[in-house]
């Protein structure tokens, strides 16, 4: 947190073209609030929303500041394990803005149970109050409740439970699911967000129109985790057991995800990063940042075009998160803006090109901004 925030100064960003979630609108966003104190010009520049990683786990400011850097200007983290420490990471001025889970809904000798190191109060066992469980995760500041579907995690009948009592508290539920069983429970339960795909099974028809099916639900798949744990047998062996990934590859899961694109199943940009905190265990490092740029790139390579790869980091997870303050560029919205050297629509790789990236806390774009339209 020892850091310096620059002031803040109304600013105006002039002669850019505007990405408007489909494609470019007009040439310059024109403003006539008074007290300009800084003037960006971006004469061949393009101005996106930032983008939104809809799936990683910060642990630090640092983490939010190298988030921001590469455009990330928010941040959905999975899973809080020390509240307070979580607290002091939300409403950060200048970084990305976090919006968070709260303990997650693991069962007791699962592996998560493990990996987490869980005490025997933090975890969700045959006779525990369902009720409590969820009041305790929002009256410590969650945003949304996660639920680990795996081997010995919660029964079925326990995750539509929690699904049930978070959503008559008006909240959402995202459930953790990497193998095809835990898939299956977790659509039945009602749940918002599928969180990661499944690697050991072929995605099927029927199962898709189980997804399909819940008009509130979405998958952000994590492709880009699975990717780096291919070339990492232990990183493959922490995300699936200790079989790994067996004999299939990387095209298995670009093939699971194909066919919910397909399909017209909402997909999101997340990438499950955790930074270094791997890298002596596994010898795979999940940067902050950089692995949000590949999945988009996984995304394009899979069939989407390059407007909707932008949308799934930008757009789409604000409306599928319900989060009406940002995602676009409109009048009212917040000013978490990435002004990049290079055409997005032409190669997505040009996300990466960014010449300035800004989030300010409560700071929305003027009233009196517009685009000028062709």
């Amino acid at each position: 947190m020892n850091r310096t925030v620059p002031q803040r100064t109304a600013t105006a960003i002039t002669n850019v073209s505007v990405f408007d979630d489909r494609h470019h609108g007009g040439e310059t966003i024109t403003e006539f609030v008074p007290n300009i104190e800084t003037i960006v010009d971006g004469t061949g520049k393009f101005l996106i929303p930032g983008f939104m990683d809809s799936h990683l786990h910060p642990n630090t400011c640092n983490d939010l500041k190298i988030l921001a850097s590469y455009g990330v200007t928010t941040a959905f983290q999975m899973a809080c394990y020390d509240y307070a420490q979580c607290n002091m990471l939300q409403n950060q001025e200048g970084v990305a803005n976090i919006i968070r889970s709260g303990l997650p809904a693991v069962g007791p000798n699962s592996p998560h149970s493990r990996l987490g190191n869980f005490s025997a109060s933090q975890l969700l066992s045959p006779d525990s109050n369902i009720t409590a469980t969820v009041e305790y995760a929002f009256n410590n500041g969650s945003d949304f409740y996660k639920i680990i579907a795996e081997i010995n995690g919660p029964t079925i009948e326990q995750q539509k439970e929690l699904v049930e009592q978070v959503h008559a508290l008006g909240r959402m539920t995202m459930t953790h699911a990497s193998h095809p069983e835990f898939y299956l429970q977790a659509i039945e339960s009602g749940t918002d967000g599928l969180q990661h795909i499944f690697s050991d099974g072929e995605l099927d028809a029927s199962t898709i129109a189980r997804i399909k099916a819940h008009e509130n639900m979405f998958v952000t798949p994590t492709m880009e985790v699975f990717r780096i744990a291919y070339a990492h047998p232990k990183l493959a062996g922490l995300l699936q057991g200790p079989q790994g990934f067996g004999n299939t590859t990387f095209a298995d899961i670009q093939k699971n995800v194909q066919k919910m694109l397909v399909a017209g199943v909402p997909l999101l940009a997340g990438t499950d990063s955790v930074g270094d905190i791997l890298l002596q265990i596994t010898g795979a490092s999940l940067p902050f940042g950089p692995t949000l740029h590949c999945e988009l790139e996984n995304f394009v390579d899979i069939g989407m075009t390059l407007a909707e790869a932008i949308r799934s980091a930008t757009v789409a997870p604000a409306a599928w998160h319900r989060i009406t303050d940002r995602g676009v560029i409109l009048p009212g919205m917040r000013a978490d803006l990435v002004l990049l050297n290079s055409d997005p629509l032409v190669n997505i790789s040009n996300t990466r090109d960014i010449a300035h990236s800004v989030s300010y806390l409560n700071q929305s774009l003027s009233s009196t901004i517009y685009k000028v339209t062709n």
